[in-house]
């Protein structure tokens, strides 16, 4: 039992939450709850705003409605807590060694161009283990000025050999500015590596003080096809966790690694933070910061950060400015997107990033049903994650859809058998890592820049490949003149923002009323959605969800690119007890030659 004096000094927040953590059995891990200081007074009172964070000594508690926070130190033994990950990794605060000198490190650091004023002012700490000399990087603790939330240790000499005491999921840099927020002129330098951001600050030491970071974790492991593998996502938490770091910045400067995985760092974090914002820097044939400075001088190294150039964006290049990609698609063929996990629809078309498909069909036809199917398998094959816009459902109720595609069962009772709660509880922990949920209910207009706005958080946050937008007719317009124009207009920024973060875009739009001959209700395409003929023009890929009296079909009717679909359909089954489609037993080849009336 936790010591009068410690518990004298707790706020009725501070019991509420203590109580709450003996009500789950004392267990270490994280939890979301409502807010007892501001949830009467909000609209939606059961929204669980309240972050709370139980670790072995201490309960960590935020707010993200109305900010309070506030720490509760407990004497009472914490377990660990069994979860569905079956790991928790419990972080306690770390303190420096007692000795943090050493002549071996110093002389180390010299010969990389560091000097040790350079170096203690990062925050780094020279120490000597087993006759080895060490470099070790520290990570400031949020909580404490006198400790540390992890230090990154790296042997100084050739061995090049790392590892953590703890693991940091923000961004390494010089702890005297750590604290300090960036001005909208100002520049922001991010390395891939500890050495490379102090070689940069040893380049400007003289100078005006700059904001230099270092990522924690270098890298992302990449797939031989050159792309970045989805289970490496995690790593870049600290674009989210550090994001204050990059708000209203005007320059970002990306002086990554000359090579592979280099590129696809810059490429990742450019696409999470804003292209317009990136610009890269030329080595001048060197792999880093560092052996630039080590084969010519300080000079020269903030000669070539001055001279970082804007990360290409849309404008006017010879085709020698895309060589390597023009070679790549004469090597490699046509692109191919990813599987949708059905056989029968990969015949009509794929899914590939930086594409608008516009997806079109009646009433009760199926189309929600069938874009959830396509996010889950992208989701299991592929590890995509992706950001819903969904204005007819609710998230709690969409993802119990959701959550019947992963099981295959009810979540409900009835007469279908009912998913088992650890079921129930592992499709939401997917949910919980792979879809992000856009919510309007609090309040803001849905505008079409609102939504693209939540949707490029949910890029920098979770590295979401697709986002959905799902109904047109729901989103805000107060734009004057005529409806065709502003129709137009918005589907170009969603086309641009596509383009800009690389992702697919999935859009639901509601046809006209449909023509009816024999008591058949026609397919309808692009040109019957309501509004305007630019639904057809500008979609990169069209389709129509159609139920028949057996069955649903997937017709395409537009597609931009040869490579990228055809037109024709698929038909499938479809099982209303998970909600989850199927390649049709009766009809597993793709149909040429569909009539199209336009």
């Amino acid at each position: 039992m936790e010591s009068q004096e410690i518990k004298k000094n707790w706020s009725d927040t501070d019991s509420t939450i203590y109580s709450f953590v003996l009500g789950k059995n004392n267990m270490i891990g994280q939890y979301k709850l409502t807010c007892p200081i501001c949830s009467d007074s909000r609209k939606k009172k059961k929204d669980r705003s309240l972050s709370v964070n139980v670790e072995g000594s201490k309960i960590v508690y935020f707010c993200h409605h109305c900010n309070a926070k506030g720490l509760i130190p407990t004497e009472r033994k914490i377990i660990p807590m069994k979860t569905l990950k079956q790991k928790i990794i419990q972080k306690t605060p770390i303190k420096l060694p007692t000795t943090t000198t050493s002549k071996k490190s110093e002389k180390w650091l010299l010969e990389r161009g560091i000097s040790l004023e350079t170096a203690i002012d990062c925050g780094c700490i020279l120490i000597e283990k087993n006759n080895t000399p060490l470099v070790g990087f520290t990570f400031p603790s949020v909580n404490s000025k006198d400790e540390f939330e992890a230090i990154k240790y790296r042997t100084a000499n050739d061995e090049k050999k790392y590892w953590w005491t703890n693991t940091a999921t923000k961004l390494w840099c010089d702890q005297k500015h750590y604290d300090e927020l960036p001005t909208v002129e100002s520049t922001v330098i991010v390395c891939e590596g500890e050495l490379d951001c102090l070689a940069i600050k040893e380049s400007y030491k003289n100078y005006a003080n700059i904001q230099c970071f270092s990522v924690p974790n270098g890298a992302p492991n990449v797939k031989t096809s050159g792309e970045i593998d989805p289970n490496e996502d995690g790593r870049f938490k600290y674009l989210w966790d550090d994001k204050s770091k990059f708000e209203g910045v005007e320059k970002i400067i990306l002086a990554v690694d000359n090579d592979k995985n280099g590129q696809i760092l810059s490429d990742e974090i450019s696409r999470r933070l804003d292209k317009a914002r990136c610009y890269t820097v030329d080595f001048l044939g060197c792999k880093d910061a560092n052996e630039l400075l080590l084969k010519t001088n300080t000079e020269t190294v903030r000669k070539q950060i001055i001279e970082a150039v804007p990360i290409p964006l849309h404008g006017l290049n010879s085709i020698s400015y895309y060589a390597d990609e023009f070679e790549s698609l004469y090597q490699m063929g046509k692109p191919k997107g990813i599987s949708t996990g059905i056989r029968a629809v990969d015949e009509v078309f794929t899914l590939q990033t930086g594409c608008l498909m516009i997806v079109t069909g009646y009433p009760g036809d199926g189309k929600s049903a069938f874009i959830d199917q396509l996010v889950v398998n992208a989701g299991r094959n592929y590890g995509w994650k992706t950001t819903f816009c969904s204005f007819e459902k609710p998230p709690a109720y969409h993802a119990v859809g959701i959550s019947q595609l992963l099981t295959g069962k009810n979540f409900f009772e009835g007469i279908n058998v009912r998913m088992s709660q650890s079921e129930k509880d592992a499709s939401e922990s997917w949910i919980d890592e792979y879809i992000l949920f856009q919510d309007f209910s609090e309040g803001g207009m849905p505008t079409i820049e609102a939504i693209l706005e939540k949707a490029a958080s949910g890029i920098q946050r979770a590295g979401s490949r697709i986002v959905v937008i799902d109904p047109y007719n729901f989103i805000h317009n107060d734009s004057v003149g005529l409806q065709t124009d502003a129709i137009s207009i918005m589907l170009s920024k969603i086309q641009l923002f596509a383009k800009k973060f690389g992702v697919l875009v999935i859009f639901v739009c509601h046809p006209n009323k449909p023509f009816v001959r024999d008591g058949k209700k026609n397919v309808c395409t692009g040109i019957d959605i309501s509004g305007s003929m630019h639904f057809f023009s500008k979609a990169d890929l069209g389709l129509t969800v159609y139920r028949t009296e057996t069955n649903v079909e997937i017709h395409c009717w537009k597609s931009r690119w040869s490579w990228l679909a055809k037109l024709g359909k698929a038909t499938l089954d479809f099982n209303p007890i998970s909600g989850g489609y199927s390649e049709a037993l009766s009809d597993k080849e793709i149909e040429d030659d569909f009539d199209w009336e336009f």
